[in-house]
């Protein structure tokens, strides 16, 4: 047993979600759990205890569930569920947008970048998160690319979501007018900028701090301390994982 096992309760959920009742050697809760555990301590494949299901069939289906969508589908079930456990509409209104620059420990992988604001060699991961702190949203890129223009994919990927109540998006002044006129035209978000300079010495910024805090939550799960993973999309699964565990925590 470790302290990222599911309780039966928690299972319970992911079971009705998956919705796989194919026999197999390792039950599809161990190898959920397994996947947790890599995801919190930050291990790496191969280091994995060896009374946890062998490390290419956890690999395997971290692989496939992130190849065919699975992350992302069971996140955003969670996330309505987590929404209405706290009495929110299950579909959020608003979210909140930003990004973090993270070193990447890989060399000779594409695409990484130099965040020249940060000075960060690496990658951006780029959320969208709900008045929860729940990520909706994640799209991982090259720490170069500038927010307002790489916003453009992470809002299409929310649009994808089908979140159909979502309709205004908090942004920092990192995202121009452009992506304001871009979003409402393509997906009929509001996009809200709200400028620091505009504001007389130090404020808490209303709404934007939530996103910030969960970029902090992140940090708590190991492997997302820096981008260990050469592909993009893996980074992203394990943002899921990590906020998929987080909301388990409260179901």
């Amino acid at each position: 047993m470790y302290p990222t096992d599911l309780t039966d309760s928690a299972w319970q959920v992911i079971d009705q979600i998956l919705a796989d009742k194919r026999k197999r050697k390792y039950s599809l809760r161990a190898i959920f759990n397994a996947l947790l555990y890599v995801t919190k301590t930050g291990c790496q494949w191969r280091q994995m205890p060896n009374d946890l299901p062998p490390w290419p069939i956890c690999y395997y289906y971290f692989w496939k569930w992130r190849n065919d969508g699975s992350w992302e589908r069971l996140n955003k079930t969670l996330v309505e569920r987590r929404r209405q456990k706290a009495n929110r509409h299950a579909s959020p209104s608003v979210g909140v947008i930003d990004s973090q620059s993270v070193k990447n420990s890989e060399w000779g992988v594409v695409p990484k970048g130099f965040d020249g604001n940060k000075k960060v060699q690496g990658r951006k991961r780029h959320i969208v998160v709900d008045t929860l702190g729940l990520v909706l949203v994640v799209v991982v890129h090259a720490a170069n690319q500038h927010d307002s223009p790489a916003a453009r994919a992470v809002l299409s990927s929310l649009a994808r979501q089908g979140y159909e109540r979502m309709s205004k998006i908090l942004a920092d002044s990192a995202y121009g007018k452009n992506l304001a006129d871009w979003a409402m035209k393509s997906f009929a978000f509001i996009l809200e900028v709200v400028k620091v300079s505009e504001l007389a010495g130090f404020h808490v910024l209303p709404m934007r701090w939530k996103v910030e805090r969960t970029f902090a939550w992140m940090i708590w799960s190991r492997r997302l301390s820096k981008d260990y993973e050469c592909g993009c999309s893996s980074h992203e699964s394990f943002v899921y994982l990590s906020n998929i565990n987080r909301m388990l925590k409260h179901l």
